[in-house]
Order: structure tokens, then sequence, then C-alpha cells
């Protein structure tokens, strides 16, 4: 798991064990879905079969749940998977809900299980090029003909990297950053970006086989939505 990820900071921290000690805080400041993923689930009809691909603490599961959509989370981090359970979708015991605990270069789900799929700030947690296209062969075989995947990323516009503890490295044209997250007790665990630039990522999905239905950099995040053939 440890080389899958790749994450070189100070105390050697995978992603999953980032987000195994972040989960709380996470859910604390990252609770509100975001008003371009709920755009791209309204378009379609409460029937579809989604998965939300890397849910975090489950904000746009929840959201999709109260809309009654046929939803999956999956999430490499089992302790935020756990807090999401205890916490945002513990309300919605009535529902039937289902979280995963898996690794998106290889998921645990049959060919054509979904119709639409939604990435919300992981791609850019993959190091490795060979995984990036693990993760996109997997999205397409998993994804039914003709259904379609929202995939984001963090711009190299986005504020946080006008700080001065980023600034530098940022405007130097490195792509391969350690983003500090603070913890309540003032700890700072670092987690791994890559930093893509839009063009990068269509030429991307394209070599993966996907059709590009829309691209946007909205200045803090890249939009990117695929459609499979």
């Amino acid at each position: 798991m440890k080389d899958k990820y790749n994450l070189q900071s100070k105390e050697n921290l995978t992603i999953p064990e980032v987000y195994d000690i972040i989960a709380e805080s996470f859910d604390y400041k990252r609770s509100q879905p975001w008003k371009e993923v709920m755009q791209f689930i309204e378009q379609f009809p409460s029937s579809s079969r989604i998965l939300d691909l890397g849910c975090g603490s489950a904000r746009h599961t929840k959201f999709m749940l109260e809309k009654n959509y046929n939803v999956i989370g999956l999430d490499v981090s089992f302790r935020i998977l756990q807090v999401a359970n205890e916490k945002r979708l513990s309300l919605l015991k009535n529902k039937l809900t289902s979280l995963v605990n898996g690794d998106a270069t290889n998921l645990p789900f049959k060919t054509n299980s979904f119709d639409n799929i939604i990435m919300i700030a992981v791609f850019h947690h993959f190091k490795s090029l060979d995984d990036r296209i693990a993760i996109l062969r997997e999205i397409k075989r998993i994804l039914s003909k003709g259904g379609s995947c929202l995939i984001t990323t963090w711009s190299k516009s986005h504020p946080r990297f006008e700080k001065e503890d980023l600034c530098e490295i940022v405007r130097s044209g490195k792509k391969d950053i350690l983003v500090p997250w603070t913890l309540p007790n003032g700890r700072k665990v670092s987690r791994y970006y890559y930093l893509f630039e839009k063009e990068e990522l269509e030429e991307l999905v394209l070599t993966a086989g996907f059709k590009i239905e829309s691209s946007e950099d909205s200045k803090r995040n890249i939009f990117l939505t695929i459609r499979n053939g």
C-alpha cells in the first residue's frame, strides 16, 4: 500500500493513513456538498446507480441518498467511512446505505455496475501515472455504456497555493507537492497532491477511451465530465 500511494512526508504516511488520522477534522471542515456536484447528479433519474468514488465522510453520498438515488460510497480510508456512518449518515438509517472500503485502482464491482460516477478531489492524490491509468480503466470497466463521470482535481490557481508555505513551490512549476492539514491540536499532517494542467487531464482521459463532455478550470478546481463511449 505504501508504494501505491507513495506519500513522501516526514512521517512517511500513506494517503489511507492520512485520512484515517484526519477523518473527524475533515468531516467537520468539509461538511457541505458542492453545488457543481449537485447539479451534475440532479440531471439523472432517481433510479440511477451512482458510485461516489473516494466518498470521504460522505457529504455527497448523503445528498444522493436524500434524493433517493441508488448510491454506493467507496473510500480507501476505513476510519473516514466509520465517521461517515456514525455522523453524516446516522439520520438515514431508514434508507439502504452502502459504504465500501476499497482501492480505486482495483474496484470491487462487476463490469457495468454503475450508470454514473463522481470522483471528487481524489485523482490528484495518486502520484504514479500507472495508477492514474489504472483508475480510469476501472472507471471505464464498471461504468455502463453511455454513462458519465465527473472528475475534479485542485487547480494550480487554487487560493491555497497563494499562501506562503506553498506559493514559491507552485510558482516554480513543481507538480508533486505536499499540502499540510492542521488538526485541532496543532499537528500538521501532509497530503500528497499532483497539480494537473487541464489539458494534461483531458489528454489522459481521452487516451483511456472516454469522450469529454465538458471541461472547466474554475480557478479553484478543474471540473471534467467524461462519457463512456
